[in-house]
C-alpha cells in the first residue's frame, strides 16, 4: 500500500494512507536511504513494514521535508515587530532553494496602521501575500484553499503565531505555544519535531522551528546572482549598460534610476544592497 510518511520517532515510521489512516511501521533492512516527512512510501499492511521509498521531486533542507509544493513565511505586524530585512532573507532562502514562497502576515489586529500599504512593495513585486489574525479569526477561512492537495511548510520567526495558527485550523495539532518573551520581545521557540499534519482538503503541512534571526543561515547565493531573487530588480537588469552590472555603483544602471523614480522600492533596494555587501565580503574571505 502506498502512503506518505508524516513523522518518525525512535525507529518507528508513521505513514498515512489516502484516507489519513495512520500506520506505525518499521523499516526493512534493505532500505538504506534517509527517509523524511513528505516521502511517498510503500508499506506492507500486515507486517507493518516500510518496503520502498519512491523517488522524491525535491527536498527542503531546513527542516528536511520531501516533496514540498509551497513554503509559507509567517510574519507578524507587532509582538514581535515586523522586520523587513528578516522577511527578505527568508524569501531568499526559500527561492534560492527552488520553492515557491507565500507571505502570511499575522496579528493585523495589533496595529492601527495601514498594514496593506506596509507590504505593497511585495505585492508589486509579484509575491502572494495574505493578511490574517489568528487571535481574532480574521481572514483565516479565505485562504485555506491554498493548502488543498499540497504539501506545505510553515516557517518564520519565533513568536509570530505559527503554532497558534495550526492549533486553530487543525483540531488534533495541540502544539505548544510560548508566545513572546517580554524582556527581549522575541519569540520563544516551541516547535521540537518536524511532523506533517493534515490540513484542508487532502493537504499536509509541516511546522518548523522558529528563528529569531538569520545569522546562522547560509543563503548559498553568489553576490552577482543576488538580483535574480529580487523580482523588481531582475525586471530592469537587462536594460543596464553593463552585462554584469551589480546595481550597486555602476554608471547608466537602470535599476538605480528606477529606484530614484520610485518604480523600485527604496527599502527593498537598500535590503538588496546590504545583503549584496555581506555576500561579497564573505566571498572575499576565501
Amino acid at each position: 500500500m502506498k502512503g506518505i510518511l508524516i513523522k518518525s520517532i525512535g525507529g518507528f515510521f508513521f505513514v498515512a494512507d489516502e484516507k489519513e489512516k495512520i500506520y506505525q511501521t518499521r523499516i526493512r533492512g534493505k532500505i538504506r536511504e534517509k527517509i523524511y516527512p513528505g516521502d511517498i512510501v510503500e508499506i506492507n499492511e500486515e507486517k507493518l513494514t516500510l518496503e520502498k521509498v519512491y523517488a522524491r521531486k525535491n527536498l527542503l533542507i531546513r527542516p528536511k521535508v520531501a516533496n514540498v509544493d509551497q513554503v509559507l513565511i509567517m510574519q507578524s505586524i507587532n509582538n514581535p515587530k515586523f522586520k523587513q530585512s528578516l522577511l527578505d532573507r527568508f524569501l531568499l532562502l526559500i527561492e534560492s532553494s527552488g520553492f515557491e514562497p507565500i507571505i502570511v502576515i499575522n496579528k493585523i489586529d495589533c496595529t492601527d496602521l495601514d498594514y496593506k500599504k506596509e507590504f505593497k512593495d511585495y505585492k508589486k513585486a509579484g509575491y502572494k501575500i495574505y493578511f490574517i489574525s489568528v487571535k481574532k479569526n480574521i481572514n483565516i477561512d479565505s485562504f485555506m484553499d491554498i493548502f488543498n492537495d499540497k504539501i506545505s511548510v510553515l516557517t518564520g520567526p519565533s513568536g509570530v503565531g505559527k503554532s497558534s495558527f495550526l492549533n486553530k485550523v487543525i483540531e488534533e495539532a495541540d502544539l505548544p505555544t510560548a508566545g513572546v518573551s517580554k524582556k527581549l520581545k522575541k519569540g520563544v521557540h516551541t516547535t521540537r519535531m518536524v511532523e506533517l499534519l493534515p490540513i484542508s482538503e487532502r493537504g499536509w503541512i509541516a511546522d518548523t522551528p522558529g528563528f529569531s534571526s538569520m545569522e546562522n543561515i547560509d543563503l548559498n547565493i553568489e553576490a552577482d546572482d543576488l538580483f535574480w531573487y529580487f523580482p523588481e530588480i531582475a525586471q530592469y537588469s537587462r536594460s543596464c549598460k553593463f552585462n554584469r552590472c551589480t546595481h550597486t555603483h555602476e554608471p547608466n544602471c537602470t535599476v538605480q534610476d528606477k529606484v530614484k523614480e520610485g518604480e523600485i522600492s527604496r527599502r527593498r533596494y537598500e535590503s538588496y544592497y546590504q545583503i549584496y555587501k555581506e555576500l561579497r565580503e564573505k566571498e572575499n574571505e576565501y
